[in-house]
C-alpha cells in the first residue's frame, strides 16, 4: 500500500530526519539513502522497515543537518609555505631597493597558509536520536497505510460479497438449467423425428449424457468454499495478500469452468459478472500485504 511518514529527533551534536515513502509493488524493494556516517547502521534500520512493511517499493531517506556550535575544526600552519613567502618577500625588497620587512600580519593574509579541515563528528549520541526518529516516520507511514488498507478493505468485502450473491443465483439456476436442456434436447428429437412418436427413453438418455457434460454442481461447491476462505482472510489481521491472490486465482478458474460446462444464458451471464468482479479483486490485491 502507499504511504508516507516522516520523523525527526535531535542529538547534541546534529538534527537526524527521516522520511519514508512506499508505492505498491508485488514484493518488497526497500531503498535506504542515508550519510555515509550512519553507513554503519543501515542493516539496523533495513530490519526495523521491513519487519513493518513484507511488500511494496519503500525509499528511507535519512538527512543529517549537524549543529553549528558544536563542529570542530583543526588548523593546520603550513610553516615552510610561510617560511617561502616571507623569505621571497625580503629578496623582492633588496632587489628593488624597498625598505621595510614583513610582519605577521602580512603572512595571515597571503594564500593557503592555513589549512583549515572539519573533524569527524562524534556520532555516538545520533544513533539513539536516528532510531527515534526512524521510529516516528514509520509509525506515521504505517498509520497511513492502515488508513488506505480500510477503505480498500470495504471496498473488497463489497465485492466478495457480489461474488456471492452470484454463486447463490448460479445454484438458484442449476435445475432451471437442467428443466431448459430438457426442453431443448426434446424440441432438436421432433425436428429430427418428424411427427413420429418420441421415445422417452432416448430422450433421458439424451439429456442424462448432456446434463453430465453440463453438470457444475461441483464448481458451485468448490466456489462457495474459496469464496468463504476468502471472507475469512479477509477479516484476518497481519499479511493475506498473497493467501488471496492464490484464492482469487482459484475462483476464476471455478467461474471460467463453469461458464463453459453450464450452457445456459442465464448462469453465462451471471459468471461474466463474476468475473468482472474478481479482475477487480486481483487488481486491488496487488495492494494488499
Amino acid at each position: 500500500m502507499t504511504g508516507y511518514g516522516a520523523g525527526r529527533a535531535d542529538a547534541p551534536t546534529a538534527r537526524v530526519t527521516v522520511e519514508v515513502r512506499g508505492v505498491n509493488q508485488r514484493f518488497l524493494d526497500l531503498k535506504i539513502v542515508a550519510p555515509r556516517e550512519y553507513a554503519a547502521w543501515e542493516r539496523e534500520m533495513r530490519g526495523r522497515a521491513s519487519a513493518m512493511a513484507q511488500r511494496g517499493r519503500v525509499e528511507i531517506t535519512v538527512a543529517r543537518a549537524a549543529v553549528a556550535a558544536r563542529r570542530r575544526y583543526a588548523v593546520v600552519v603550513r610553516a615552510e609555505l610561510a617560511r617561502a613567502y616571507v623569505a621571497a618577500a625580503r629578496r623582492l625588497g633588496r632587489r628593488l631597493g624597498l625598505e621595510g620587512d614583513v610582519a605577521l600580519v602580512d603572512v595571515l593574509r597571503l594564500p593557503d597558509v592555513f589549512e583549515v579541515s572539519e573533524e569527524p563528528p562524534e556520532l555516538r549520541g545520533e544513533l539513539p536520536a536516528l532510531r527515534r526518529a526512524l521510529a516516528r516516520a514509520l509509525g506515521a507511514f504505517d498509520r497511513e497505510r492502515r488508513r488506505e488498507g480500510g477503505h480498500l478493505r470495504r471496498d473488497m468485502l463489497g465485492r466478495a460479497a457480489a461474488l456471492r450473491r452470484a454463486t447463490a443465483a448460479i445454484r438458484r439456476r442449476l435445475p432451471h438449467a437442467l428443466a431448459a436442456l430438457r426442453n431443448q434436447v426434446e424440441e432438436r428429437l421432433v425436428r429430427l423425428v418428424g411427427g413420429a412418436e418420441l421415445d422417452r427413453g432416448r430422450v433421458a438418455q439424451e439429456v442424462a449424457m448432456l446434463a453430465e457434460r453440463s453438470d457444475v454442481t461441483e464448481e458451485v461447491v468448490r466456489l462457495e468454499a474459496h469464496l468463504g476462505a476468502l471472507a475469512t482472510a479477509l477479516g484476518e489481521r497481519g499479511p493475506v495478500g498473497k493467501r488471496i491472490e492464490f484464492l482469487l486465482q482459484e475462483i476464476q478458474r471455478e467461474l471460467n469452468t463453469t461458464g463453459a460446462k453450464a450452457g445456459d444464458r442465464e448462469i453465462t451471464d451471471l459468471v461474466l459478472g463474476a468475473k468482472a468482479e474478481v479482475e477487480k479483486l486481483r487488481e486491488q490485491v496487488q495492494n494488499v500485504e
